[in-house]
């Protein structure tokens, strides 16, 4: 099973590497017709790559009702439940037209600290990704699994928290002009927009049923 995770992981890795450099870019943004457009492309590729880590959750806990770990159930099913939530306002997110769709004309340093964001975002999305692999091995191993869990549950809260961050920037971008507001990331060549990254790249994770006896925390 653990072996399972570690490639799915690997895949996924790859996949958030082609997943950023499938995000709009300050190009993408500049055109004030087309921010709402590039905001969707951000969002519906996180909410898919999300999604897929919610498959791989569902394994681990498949795995971990069969080796025993009855009493942990609740615990994971949390972090299903959070993971859920924060796919759907991720994907479902709304907003007015003031803010980044004004058409008031926006900074190019705004814009270059919203692809900031966006990537920040992708990037969570892997740590995500490990923490799930990370929980899969200590199953495995039948011990460290109640760290597992508290470790993924904080990476989900922290890309909950992350997106706010970015929606409230969204609604205000002069919060951007504040230089330390936005996430430091390498954001490559920001007027390159690659084209936007295929949600169906990753192959979803299918889980295997060779969990052994009884876990333990």
């Amino acid at each position: 099973m653990a072996d399972n995770f570690v490639e799915f992981a690997k895949g996924q890795m790859g996949a958030v590497e082609k997943l950023i450099k499938g995000l709009p870019g300050i190009g993408g943004y500049i055109d004030k017709d087309l921010r709402r457009d590039a905001d969707k492309r951000v969002r519906e590729a996180i909410a898919a790559s999300l999604a897929q880590s919610q498959t791989a959750l569902l394994g681990v806990q498949t795995a971990l009702l069969k080796g025993g770990g009855l009493a942990l159930m609740d615990d994971v099913n949390t972090a299903i439940v959070n993971l859920q939530a924060l796919t759907d306002r991720i994907k479902t997110a709304s907003y007015g037209y003031a803010g980044l769709f004004d058409p008031v004309r926006i900074k190019e340093q705004q814009l270059d600290a919203l692809v900031r964001f966006d990537k920040a975002l992708a990037q969570q999305v892997g740590v995500v990704n490990e923490k799930i692999a990370a929980l899969a091995q200590s199953v495995k191993n039948k011990t460290g699994i109640d760290a597992a869990i508290e470790q993924l549950s904080q990476t989900v809260n922290e890309l909950n928290a992350l997106f706010s961050k970015r929606s409230e920037v969204v609604d205000q971008p002069d919060l951007l002009d504040d230089p330390s507001y936005a996430p430091r990331v390498d954001i490559g060549d920001p007027l390159a927009d690659a084209p936007p990254v295929d949600a169906g790249d990753a192959a979803p994770y299918t889980p295997s049923a060779d969990a052994g006896g009884p876990v333990s925390s």
